[in-house]
This record gives structure tokens, C-alpha cells and sequence, in this order.
């Protein structure tokens, strides 16, 4: 598709998202926007100026999320795989911030199973993961390769080290904050369909991921890359994880489903640090969710 088309509504109020895909000729995917926080560091430095705002403001309690640094207390030890092996913090998401990002008349506005959240609204979730396992095989799991945790009420005091021992592509520490969003089905779901649609959705897709870099980096210019969200669409398809990975290794009873609960872009803040400019999914079932039972989430390097 060859059409220059207008930069989406990134911010996701859903009247504008209407109006857009109906003006792209695209009206029929409304019904599959899904609303989706986006994660941004827009106005924060990365690096060690992002570390030092974060230990400032954090004891101050500051409605900070962020990848890569410190962990938050308490933590009793570090997580590691069953052979020893030091898991790397990939972020740290105020959970309180994602449940704000759109208030309620905002949210009213959405069409029923088209918002759909359900991580608490308090304290933090944490994901530590190995950085090489890609969630394809049981043993994966078995290899404690990841750890997502919720921890409710953080302790404001103490932020906690990497160990010494792990050994990390590059040294990161970014700030950002989740804002409205929301996530429209891959193209790679539709690559075996009509070729219009294919199309279609891919500069849609497209679209979306130029007007997010603008935002997060000040400037459209570059390759379109994904952006880190919540809940929503999976930026790399959603056939994969759900019908051919996820039921060998996270079985569903009658009346469950799988949710994508974070989707974790490597291009740029953790560049390298999920294989070749992979995403990192994390995957709950619904009951799982509903239970806040986190440890049984199930985390996928997808570089397909």
C-alpha cells in the first residue's frame, strides 16, 4: 500500500480512533482497537541522569515506572534460574499510574470487551528474566528463566542493586510513564488472508508505531518501531503465542483465556537485550490474573 496515510490518534481517545479508521477506509477494525497504555520516556534522560531522578523521587513517593536499574524492596534475594544464574530486572510498572492513564468518563467511552484491564491498582509488578530464554519449551519455565511479581506495598526506602554477577548487554536505567493508547490486531494475524488486508492493517500498524516515535523521541523520522504497552494487541501476532506455544505450557480449564498483560520492546532502551530487536511478552491466564498468582505468568522472547 503505497498511500501516504495521516498519523494516527496516539493518545487513544476513542471517538478520534473511530474517526481515523474511518477515514483510512478501515472502519471495520473498530470493533478490534482494543485500548492499550503505552509506556513513554518522553522528557527523561536515560542512562544515569534517569537513575538519579528515579532514586530522588522514588522515597519521595514519586509515580515512577521504569526499565532496567534497581528493583524495589523488599526483596529477600535476588531472583535467579535454578542453575544460578542472575536474572536481569527488565522493568519496574506503578500500577497505580497504569490504572490513571485515562479517567473514567474517558474509559466509559469504549465499547465493552474493547477495555479491558485487570492488573491491580496498587504497588508494583516487577519482570526479571534471564534475557535467554524464550518461553518456546516447558523446560523454559521449569528453569525459572523469568519472575514477574506483584509487590503491593513497595518499601520506599531502599531501591535494590543488580547483583555483581549479572552481566547484562548494556547498562540500562529509563524512566517513563505509561499514557493512553491503544493497539489494533497484527498484521502478522492476517499475513495468510486477503492481501488488501494484510496491507491495510500493516499501514495502520505503521502509522501508529511513526506517530508513537515522534512522541517518545521528539521526532518521526527513523524506521516505525514498536512500542512497549499494556494489555492490547501483540505487536508480533497473536496466533503464535496463543495456539501454538501457550496451551503446552500454560493449559486452560473451560471458560479461561490467555491475556497479554505487557509487551516489551527491545529497540531502544534495552536494545540487545531480547535477541534481535525481539519484544518481551508477558502472558497470563484470566484466572490467574483474577488470583494475582503473577509467579504462574509465562514470558515469550518473540523475535518471529
Amino acid at each position: 500500500m503505497t498511500k501516504k496515510v495521516p498519523t494516527g490518534p496516539i493518545h487513544g481517545p476513542y471517538g478520534q480512533v473511530e474517526k481515523w479508521l474511518k477515514a483510512e477506509g478501515a472502519g471495520e477494525l473498530l470493533q478490534e482497537a482494543v485500548f492499550s497504555p503505552v509506556f513513554s520516556e518522553q522528557s527523561f534522560e536515560p542512562g544515569d541522569p534517569s537513575e538519579a531522578e528515579l532514586r530522588e523521587l522514588w522515597p519521595d513517593g514519586g509515580w515512577l515506572s521504569w526499565l532496567g536499574g534497581p528493583a524495589v524492596g523488599p526483596l529477600e534475594e535476588w531472583p535467579r534460574r535454578t542453575d544460578g544464574k542472575a536474572l536481569a530486572h527488565v522493568a519496574t510498572i506503578h500500577l497505580g499510574d497504569l490504572g490513571a492513564t485515562t479517567d473514567a468518563v474517558g474509559k466509559a467511552a469504549w465499547p465493552t470487551g474493547q477495555l479491558r484491564e485487570g492488573l491491580p491498582t496498587d504497588g508494583v509488578l516487577e519482570v526479571f528474566h534471564d534475557l535467554e530464554s524464550f518461553g518456546y519449551d516447558p523446560a523454559d519455565g521449569a528453569a525459572r528463566g523469568w519472575q514477574v511479581r506483584w509487590v503491593q506495598t513497595p518499601d520506599r526506602s531502599v531501591l535494590i542493586d543488580p547483583p555483581e554477577d549479572l552481566d547484562t548487554p548494556t547498562d540500562v536505567c529509563q524512566l517513563c510513564l505509561p499514557m493512553p493508547g491503544f493497539t489494533l490486531p497484527s498484521a502478522a494475524d492476517v499475513a495468510g488472508g486477503p492481501q488488501d488486508r494484510f496491507e491495510l492493517i500493516e499501514a495502520l500498524e505503521l502509522d501508529l508505531q511513526k506517530g508513537w516515535l515522534a512522541q517518545r523521541t521528539g521526532s518521526p523520522k527513523g524506521i516505525p518501531i514498536p512500542f512497549s504497552h499494556a494489555y492490547g494487541h501483540s505487536h508480533r501476532g497473536r496466533i503464535t503465542a496463543v495456539d501454538d506455544i501457550l496451551p503446552g505450557v500454560l493449559p486452560l480449564e473451560p471458560g479461561d483465556e490467555y491475556r497479554l498483560i505487557l509487551d516489551i520492546e527491545s529497540w531502544t532502551a534495552l536494545a540487545g537485550w531480547f535477541g534481535d530487536a525481539g519484544n518481551l511478552e508477558v502472558w497470563v491466564r484470566e484466572s490467574d490474573l483474577q488470583a494475582r498468582a503473577f509467579e504462574r505468568a509465562w514470558c515469550l522472547i518473540r523475535t518471529d
